[in-house]
């Protein structure tokens, strides 16, 4: 139960964080997205996607234009997340950032055909990839440093 309360208390921290830093400076990385992969992968598909539940709908109510599909798609991200143990060794630092590789790709176009869809852009995923590379890539690159510290502050066990 404790851990659960670390684990919320975190997210609304991270995304303090990331609402703050984005103001200022284009290398944040996504935070509350890695957090939810971390949940998936670590704490399961369940806990991945009620963790995710609750991380769409903060992080929509920070959102312009696509609240809605980020409470659709956390559950999914987190649930989805929870596939990776079953194929690699969960500590694995390659693994993680495949995971958060393969997550953010798909974040950023499901924003990028969301957007194209409701608001008549016409906003190829590439575009959107080139003009976010710097989120992209620190998200990334800090992926298995934020899955250590995560581990050890919610005493995760290893396999």
């Amino acid at each position: 139960m404790k851990d659960r309360l670390y684990l919320y208390s975190l997210l609304v921290i991270f995304l303090s964080v990331q609402v703050v830093l984005m103001k200022r400076t284009a290398w944040v990385p996504d935070l509350v997205l890695l957090t939810v992969v971390f949940t998936g992968i670590f704490r399961g598909w369940g806990e991945g996607a009620v963790f995710g539940l609750a991380a769409g709908f903060l992080r929509g109510c920070f959102s312009v234009g696509t609240p809605g599909l980020d409470i659709l798609l956390f559950p999914a991200v987190g649930a989805v997340s929870s596939v990776l143990p079953a194929m690699f060794y969960r500590q694995n630092p390659a693994a993680q950032v495949f995971a958060a590789t393969a997550v953010v790709f798909t974040v950023v176009a499901a924003h990028t055909l969301y957007l194209n869809a409701t608001c008549g852009n016409d906003i190829g995923i590439f575009f959107a990839l080139k003009n976010s590379w710097k989120c992209l890539a620190l998200t990334v690159a800090v992926s298995p440093l934020v899955f250590v510290c995560l581990e050890r502050l919610l005493r995760v066990e290893s396999e």
